[in-house]
């Protein structure tokens, strides 16, 4: 194998690809990236076998061929090339070498037969969105999942599609999040998608009015982006029936506006963040709620306006639960739903009804 490419490019699509990456495996190869050339085609392939990324560039191929270099130390030595033009060439048994400028180096190199085949012949159940809207939904909802490796379930999120309606959930075991979309479909399905999988998918995203097409075949995810391709696992297994977890009624409603609760709430976190449940207590009466938070450090006590319907109340989060959802909306007020000090609380931006966020209660004394 032989060729000259952008070292741009190369980095760039190194750095892309290098995400799926596998890190002390009990297969050494997969900590490779698989090196394709062929026609006038750079194709790069790293896979840990739960998510796989290609990425192709344009490449001068002088002698066609494949090779498995070592990921972790291409990635770094390549990003040291970004303002060079980068040959890389692989004769026989020997190293991939590298020349740019008047320098010459090499690194080693795995059996390229030892590297998984990987199928990327996908026609399965689909799904379509802008990218903007896809980037959108993700942030919305990944942020609630579990990063506990004891309930993989939890670490995905919840894609369940009818009648043309995406409904969207991930949670915790602390708080769900939960968001419904008009979608583009081919038929009503309902799969689990991986956390870290949706990141990826995010980065790959930068035309925001262009539509991403999410196909799902055999517990498999197939999405192709320009010249990038990403191939995910699904998690198997049946979802929390989170309709279960809604109550289905309230007594209280408090309206406030978002950026001045966020705000209050950020001040007391810096008080609440040295108690080890981040606890922040709400005193809510008629006109105002007081935002209160203490340790051992000091102690803040903020009045924020309301609006309330129903009785005063007192009730106590996880500020940092809070603060996440606060900070991926973009609404101007949001709607507090409340029954007592513990039971669930539901909150959801004013003027969009398809969005909503559960959070248990922290229970405190007094």
């Amino acid at each position: 194998m032989k060729l000259i490419c952008d070292g741009l490019d190369l980095s760039d699509a190194v750095l892309k690809v290098s995400k799926a990456l596998s890190v002390k495996s009990v297969n050494p190869v997969l900590e490779g990236i698989k090196i394709s050339a062929f026609g006038d085609t750079l194709t790069l392939l790293a896979t840990d076998s739960e998510l796989t990324i290609e990425k192709k560039i344009r490449a001068d191929v002088l002698m066609e061929g494949e090779v498995v270099v070592v990921g972790k130390y291409f990635v770094e030595f390549v990003k040291k090339l970004e303002k060079e033009q980068v040959e890389l060439c692989k004769l026989d048994d020997g190293p991939l070498q590298l020349k740019y400028s008047n320098s010459e180096s090499e690194l080693q190199v795995f059996n390229v037969e030892d590297f998984p085949k990987i199928n990327k012949d996908f026609n399965g159940e689909f799904f379509e969105l802008t990218q903007k809207e896809f980037k959108k939904l993700v942030n919305e909802v990944s942020f609630a999942c579990s990063l506990d490796n004891a309930r993989p379930m939890l670490k995905g999120c919840l894609f369940n599609v009818e009648e043309g309606i995406l409904t969207c959930v991930a949670l915790d075991g602390f708080r769900m999040s939960v968001v419904k979309k008009e979608i583009t479909s081919s038929g009503n399905f309902k799969v689990i998608i991986p956390a870290r999988t949706l990141q990826e998918i995010t980065r790959l995203l930068d035309k925001d009015e262009d539509i991403v097409k999410v196909i799902l075949q055999n517990n498999m995810l197939f999405i192709e982006v320009e010249n990038t391709t990403l191939i995910s696992r699904l998690i198997e297994g049946e979802f929390v029936k989170y309709n279960h977890i809604l109550p289905q009624s309230f007594t209280n409603q408090v309206i406030v506006n978002k950026q001045v609760l966020l705000n209050s709430i950020e001040r007391a976190s810096i008080v609440a963040k040295n108690d080890s449940y981040n606890i922040i207590k709400f005193d809510i009466k008629e006109d105002f709620m007081n935002i209160i938070a203490k340790s051992e450090i000091g102690n803040v006590n903020e009045s924020v306006n309301i609006n309330l319907n129903g009785k005063d109340l007192t009730i106590a989060f996880n500020g940092k639960y809070l603060l996440d959802f606060l900070k991926v909306i973009d609404a101007e007020f949001i709607k507090l739903h409340l029954n007592s000090p513990i039971d669930p609380c539901v909150i959801k931006p004013v003027g969009n009804e398809g969005f909503l966020y559960l959070l248990l209660p922290v229970r405190i004394n007094g």
